[in-house]
């Protein structure tokens, strides 16, 4: 426990480690190192200049000391160190790793609660400021006024923790440099819902900060918090997002979301990309907008014809069609926890490969130049579906190293093995061609199973699910195509032989399992 709060510029001091600046700046971030181009949408595609970024979302911690990566999460005082993995990440060795084992997206959101004691997820309220570490910093300032239900002071919503944005900002730069992403989610639904040990730290709950937010005492708050008919509220909402754009509007490798497991109504997503284009066209400034919501809030926003053209990505995490065919999709607004529809977890379970090509297929074809991001679990099969759909990232979850430990440096997380080989595969042979592929129906043998990938240059990938042999017609070109089975467990590469522009091909996989075919131009 670190025992003494005091205030907002006081000191803790524990074991002789003193905390000085405990709410406010803990420095100034780097300066943006932006790379020409930066991370844009073409063909439907995410790119860093020219180069496809493709792979795994990583979805960081809610809470907990560690197992899963937070970017705001401050350790103090722990024997084993303060910035390692799953502690104080050290950014530059973070997207290091993202980089090198096929995790190149991070999709960040502010933590359920500021410190651990809250892990038991009790509900009642601290007598004492004896806060336990690490913390997980949250984007709104204390005050120096009363009582939170964290024992903390209470939160001042119209100031801002510039420790939280200097680590995003930090983070961004990095992604910028590098050509890792940050998918920034405004705002965290799950503090909402669900139970009140969610909510009861959560800053915009009455008696958390110095506002009359008018929020509910007791969750659900989800519709209250997203009601910007009340006044106070929509103002406070309008200078948090701003405040975020006011970090994070000046770097090209951030993806706007608003979110983490968004279920509420239409109004709200209307409201903040209304202040995202009205902060646009103040600056003149472009940023990437992803839009994550409901089927229905989804589909009226993209028939809206003032709001659809702000839209580059697409998140279709919000609904699935399970293995029976029937499309799983709850309305907007009903204050259903995201856990139950959303962030893979269900689409992971009940769909199937051949149901996640679909749908992201419809909306790939209706919508070519938006990207596609969808959230499948840590599946490879999956992962290829969406990919061989013309979806651009999958979220993999909560990435976790091995053995759910803390590792003391940075290391292969667990599961990325099923991905890695694609991945090392498209970075090193593929990464300029994909940008310039889209789905084609090509494909004479069974559609339902084997799927295709195609550039206008006679490159094509194709992937058979289930170990079908592929039957195609090659598009007519001027140069005869080298095929080559990809192994997507090893990354393996065997020669096929050779096949002429307009030609039909048919070639049976050398194993059994899914494979993928890959032709491109001799020479």
């Amino acid at each position: 426990m670190l025992r003494g709060w005091r205030g907002v510029m006081g000191t803790t001091a524990v074991t002789g480690i003193a905390l000085a600046g405990f709410l406010a700046g803990w420095g100034d971030a780097p300066a943006a190192q932006h790379q020409p181009g930066g991370l844009r949408v073409h063909n439907g595609w995410l790119c860093h200049g020219d180069d496809l970024v493709w792979g795994w979302i990583q979805h960081n911690g809610w809470w907990r000391p560690g197992q899963r990566p937070n970017l705001c999460r401050r350790s103090v005082g722990d024997p084993e160190g303060d910035v390692r993995p799953n502690r104080t990440e050290d950014l530059d060795q973070l997207t290091d790793n993202m980089l090198r084992y096929g995790y190149p997206g991070f999709e960040h959101n502010y933590g359920l609660w500021f410190d651990r004691r809250r892990d038991a997820h009790d509900t009642g309220p601290r007598e004492s400021a004896d806060v336990a570490p690490p913390f997980l910093e949250q984007p709104w300032a204390r005050s120096q006024e009363g009582r939170a239900a964290d024992g903390l002071p209470r939160y001042d919503l119209t100031r801002f923790n510039d420790w939280y944005f200097g680590r995003l900002e930090e983070f961004a730069s990095l992604c910028d440099r590098k050509g890792t992403v940050l998918f920034h989610c405004y705002y965290m639904q799950h503090a909402l819902l669900e139970t009140q040990a969610h909510y009861v730290d959560f800053p915009w709950r009455p008696g958390n900060c110095v506002q009359d937010t008018g929020m509910p005492d007791q969750n659900p708050a989800a519709n209250a918090f997203y009601d910007i008919s009340d006044p106070t509220r929509r103002d406070l909402h309008r200078l948090y997002i701003r405040r975020c754009l006011r970090s994070l509007g000046q770097y090209r490798n951030v993806v706007h979301q608003v979110s983490q497991e968004y279920t509420g109504g239409r109004e709200f997503v209307e409201f903040w990309l209304d202040t995202l284009m009205e902060w646009q066209r103040e600056t003149g400034q472009h940023i990437l907008v992803s839009l994550g919501a409901p089927k229905d809030v989804t589909d009226a926003i993209l028939a809206d014809p003032t709001r659809e053209p702000a839209i580059d990505v697409l998140d279709l995490r919000c609904w699935h069609i399970n293995r029976a065919g029937e499309l799983v999709a709850i309305p907007g607004g009903q204050e259903i926890p995201g856990r139950y529809i959303a962030s893979g977890s269900q689409q992971s379970q009940d769909s199937s490969p051949q149901w996640i090509y679909r749908k992201t297929r419809v909306y790939r074809d209706a919508y070519p130049d938006k990207a596609i991001m969808d959230a499948v679990g840590q599946s490879r099969e999956q992962t290829w579906a969406s990919f061989m759909a013309g979806g651009s990232m999958v979220v993999a979850g909560q990435i976790e190293y091995p053995g759910q430990i803390d590792p003391p440096e940075y290391v292969q997380p667990a599961g990325v093995e099923e991905i890695l080989p694609t991945y090392r595969f498209i970075r090193e042979r593929l990464s300029r061609e994909l940008p310039g592929m889209a789905p084609a129906d090509i494909v004479l043998s069974d559609a339902d199973s084997v799927w295709c990938l195609a550039h206008p240059d006679g490159t094509l990938l194709a992937y058979t699910l289930l170990g079908e042999p592929i039957r195609l017609t090659v598009p007519g070109g001027d140069a005869p195509l080298t095929a080559r089975w990809l192994d997507p467990r090893t990354g393996e590469l065997l020669e096929a032989g050779e096949a002429e522009p307009g030609s039909t091909v048919e070639a049976s996989p050398p194993g059994d399992g899914d494979w993928a075919l890959w032709l491109s131009p001799r020479g």
